[in-house]
């Protein structure tokens, strides 16, 4: 690859790449490079030696069909592991590809091809094996995983991007025997190519172009200052007609999220977005990821078919294998979309035996490792963190926001208040001993430490602002971004006859009223994810509430590259676990305030 000239700009180069050994049979693979943000490509020149052979001929009596499975979202649950034992997840997804490659394999007028799109890893358990570096680096479970079972092509998704370039460079290179694609993404010095903006398959003669398109959305900021990642739609635009002509099917491996419309954080364009952007039918088929979306899980809607392109996206963690058939007759067109539920699929046993299991042995330690005891406390259970979690004080959110504050300020970090969003618990924690494995199911998300500057009068409006996001009597529970404060703030919420009404009252900082630290300047500690899943609600309340809301997302911020997860680990073992010691208590930090008599029997106090 380094004797290859960088290409021009709207050049693209052609060059045959090697095909994942255990992919798709009797396919020849060939990778675009070059740039295809700045401009329209107006030529793809072949490298020395390359050419495409020539094109199938279709007959009007012997259809062809191509089989596409796919999964998205797997966030390294290749297994879910308990303290009995594990649930196989990747080794059912496994079976099903063998098996449906099994039973095409001789037959000419049918091919498979297996694609994953995009955040194959960060989520579980299975990241303790990346390391810190690549020194430390011992294995990538998803592409592991996905090399060995058959996986012909994937796009990068924003969480593949949370490990740092560095380090998915080194973990590409390891683990990963098949193309990764993104169009859209550019500037990488680690990346270089290690990903392409588009792949043309070859198999049993017939072309299937792909292009990769990775979300800008939900991005940590990274080392390399010339990393973009350019708006999805107009690159598209720009790539598509030069790639088109050499193709019978061309489908687009996007993790751009279902919908600007939809839930989840999606930004410049989703996959509507897109199909509303191209020509009609300038593409086959959509293959999405990034909302975690269950798509077409009873056959292809037409809600999924926009501008003549279907859609399709199967859930996150392995629920789903999905499938589509394409066929040719000559013309393409899908004429099948289902998704097919992991858990109802046998495990293949020697792929689990071969693959899985030496990567559990390799976790397991990490899994069990004690870090300390957790004390009985009502907002320690996972009923309290799914039910009453962003409805007022909590016991295990002030042990989280006090840590932070500890941990930052042991590390010269002068911080005078730690926030932390209350979708970034998932979970409680069990009475007795606590490990390691348990606290990373209640905080599964690879969060990294943001330092903001904020003033008083800032600071104040964001505790206003989160009086009109706590969880009210009588209203179905959403993620709202409801923020738990560090002891250093107290404050009232007056909930008022309807959330439009409610107010922040009595807020000091530091014990001194809030009114009189306006213009000083405080040091604010946060999750990087702040907000995120809050995005649909806050869109809500923009135009159904009519609700003027703090957007702390455009305050600056540092990124510290410090993960949210290891300062809690270390807090625990310092502390011997959770416990009122360690600062899991109540302390009347937040109070909630209702004037209406009517709701005083819902456990809220009357002033």
């Amino acid at each position: 690859m380094s004797a290859i000239p960088t290409p021009k700009p709207g050049t693209l180069h052609l060059l045959r790449g090697h095909p994942n050994p255990n992919g798709a049979a009797d396919t020849g693979l060939f990778l675009f490079m070059g740039d295809a943000t700045t401009g329209p490509v107006e030529r793809i020149i072949p490298v020395a030696g390359v050419g495409l052979p020539e094109r199938r001929a279709f007959l009007d009596d012997q259809p062809f069909r191509l089989k596409i499975l796919h999964f998205n979202d797997l966030h390294g649950h290749v297994c879910q592991l308990t303290p009995h034992g594990h649930v196989s997840v990747f080794s059912r997804i496994a079976h099903r590809l063998k098996g449906t490659r099994d039973r095409y394999r001789e037959n000419p007028n049918v091919a498979v091809l297996a694609m994953s799109a995009g955040d194959d890893l960060v989520g579980s358990i299975f990241d303790e094996l990346l390391g810190d570096d690549p020194e430390s680096y011992v294995a990538h479970a998803g592409y592991r995983l996905s090399s060995a079972a058959g996986i012909d092509v994937g796009v990068l998704g924003n969480h593949d991007l949370d490990m740092g370039l560095r380090l998915l460079g080194h973990a590409i290179r390891q683990d990963a025997r098949f193309p990764l694609l993104s169009a859209n993404l550019t500037g990488s010095r680690q990346l270089a190519d290690l990903h392409y903006p588009a792949a043309l398959f070859v198999t049993k003669g017939v072309r299937v172009g792909v292009i990769g398109l990775t979300t800008p959305a939900e991005v940590r900021p990274q080392v390399e200052a010339d990393l973009r990642i350019a708006h999805p739609l107009q690159t598209a635009r720009n790539i598509i007609p030069a790639i088109r002509p050499l193709c019978d099917v061309l489908i687009v491996l996007s993790h751009l999220g279902y919908s600007l419309g939809g839930s989840g954080i999606v930004r410049d364009a989703g996959d509507i977005e897109l199909a509303q952007g191209l020509p009609p039918g300038a593409v086959h088929l959509i293959v999405g990821g990034h909302t975690h979306h269950a798509l077409n899980e009873q056959g292809l809607t037409a809600d999924n078919i926009m501008n003549g392109i279907p859609i399709v996206q199967a859930g996150t963690q392995g629920q789903f294998v999905g499938e589509v058939d394409i066929t040719l007759q000559p013309v393409a067109a899908v004429t099948n979309a289902r998704l097919v539920r992991t858990a109802d699929l046998p495990g293949d046993q020697a792929f689990e035996r071969e693959h899985v299991q030496p990567l559990l042995t390799l976790v397991r330690p990490f899994y069990t490792r004690r870090l300390g005891w957790v004390d009985s406390h009502v907002d320690l259970s996972t009923d309290a963190v799914r039910n009453t979690f962003a409805a007022g004080e909590s016991a295990l959110a002030n042990f989280i926001t006090d840590a932070l504050v500890s941990q930052c300020r042991a590390r010269g970090r002068a911080v005078d208040v730690a926030v932390v969003d209350a979708s970034c618990v998932r979970s409680g924690l069990p009475v007795g001993e606590l490990t390691y494995g348990d606290w990373f199911n209640m905080m599964p998300f690879a969060d990294t430490l943001y330092l903001r500057r904020m003033t008083g009068g800032q600071l104040k409006a964001l505790i206003q602002d989160n009086a009109l996001r706590v969880d009210r009597p009588g209203d179905p529970h959403t993620e709202r971004g409801f923020l738990h404060f560090s002891r250093q703030v107290r404050y009232a919420i007056e909930l008022g006859p309807s959330r439009r009404e409610a107010r922040a009252m009595n807020i000091t900082v530091g014990g001194y009223p809030i009114d009189e630290l306006l213009v000083r300047s405080f040091l604010v500690a946060s999750g990087s994810f702040l907000r995120g899943p809050a995005a649909t609600w806050e869109r809500y309340a923009d135009q159904a509430l009519s609700l003027s809301l703090f957007q702390i997302h455009q305050i600056p911020f540092l990124d510290t590259r410090l993960f949210v997860r290891d300062l809690m680990v270390r807090h625990i073992s310092e502390h011997g676990g959770v416990t009122p010691e360690g600062g899991a208590v109540r302390d009347g930090r937040l109070q909630i305030v209702q004037v209406d008599k009517e709701l005083t029997n819902n456990g809220y106090t009357q002033t």
